[in-house]
């Protein structure tokens, strides 16, 4: 709780003024009481300096908030360098030498209590269910606030996360910053193409697109962000769908896309099915006319926000490239 309290203005005023700053230094809060993303309450730190974040998208957060600085531990995978996990790239300077707190990765988070514990954290960042958080908070002893998954890449949960940490780790101005750019850039998609009509709006299929492993050219997405976002109409928002799926082959080329762009990271997996049907790859108007493009993997241990707005600008200026002259992918 804080008090403000009023100086008087005789002679011992600057006396009092220092007393009432050692005073209200001494009544600042030492914890704070928030409600995670999962909506259970955790007293923590009003000011955390040493954390780990666990699962899928914690070590993303904190390194969009450029607090690395603060954590002392981190999970096995989170040490391997790779450009596909960008943030793990930047900092893996920072990562490699760092305690290991678990194993985490594709092969699930599985936490390591008692490395946790000898690293010390005042708060564990965790992308896990509300179940497992309060069984790790009790055996460690040590606050755990659970972070969520955005699945889209403009989403108030993404904001949510990043403002609910920042507020914990003393980033509430970074929270902020990141906030406004990812809304700006959101609006800047919206600009460059709201004067689009109709008529000359582009048709696009997204193809190997990863989840729950590799895909080939039936990999797709309804709801695909680079497209949502961009004003290019998917031909697999259709019949209700939503996320990723497979699509039958035989609506993309009935739908004749305009523009193919195809996931890098399953390029081999579509090279399989050319060389199985060239003819069917052949019928496609996309591929007649050149207009086949690759797209960045951005999902690696959940969505990596900036990869993903690359890709919205890559397929901008390919589609697009009058509203996008400015973009050099």
């Amino acid at each position: 709780m804080f008090v403000r309290v009023r100086g008087g203005s005789d002679a011992n005023s600057g006396a009092n003024k220092e007393a009432q700053s050692e005073q209200s230094q001494a009544e600042q809060p030492t914890t704070q009481t928030i409600t995670d993303m999962v909506g259970r309450t955790v007293e923590v730190p009003a000011k955390a300096d040493r954390i780990i974040g666990i699962g899928a998208s914690s070590l993303r957060f904190i390194s969009y908030l450029q607090a690395t600085d603060k954590v002392v531990g981190v999970e096995q995978s989170e040490q391997e360098d790779s450009v596909t996990c960008s943030y793990r790239h930047v900092y893996h300077n920072v990562f490699k030498d760092l305690p290991v707190i678990g194993e985490g990765g594709s092969k699930g988070t599985t936490p390591n209590e008692e490395a946790i514990m000898q690293v010390k954290p005042e708060v564990i960042f965790a992308s896990i269910d509300k179940d497992m958080a309060d069984s790790l908070q009790e055996k460690t002893d040590i606050p755990v606030v659970c972070l969520t998954l955005p699945d889209l890449v403009f989403d108030q949960v993404f904001y949510d996360n990043v403002e609910l940490m920042g507020s914990i780790i003393d980033r509430e101005d970074r929270a902020a910053e990141i906030v406004k750019y990812m809304k700006d850039t959101q609006q800047d998609f919206r600009k460059r193409t709201a004067s689009i009509s109709d008529a000359n709006t582009k048709t696009g299929y997204a193809a190997g697109i990863s989840y729950r492993g590799g895909h080939g050219f039936a990999g797709t997405e309804a709801g695909f962000p680079p497209f949502a976002e961009t004003n290019v109409t998917n031909i697999a928002d259709v019949n209700g769908a939503s996320g990723c799926f497979d699509i039958d082959l035989e609506e993309v080329a009935s739908a004749q896309p305009d523009f193919i762009f195809v996931e890098s990271g399953n390029i081999s997996l579509v090279k399989e099915d050319y060389d199985s049907n060239p003819d069917y790859f052949a019928s496609l108007n996309a591929v007649k006319d050149g207009s086949v493009y690759s797209l960045i993997a951005y999902r690696f241990y959940a969505t990596n926000i900036e990869l993903a707005l690359a890709n919205c600008y890559q397929v901008g200026a390919v589609v697009y490239p009058d509203q996008f002259s400015d973009v050099d992918p």
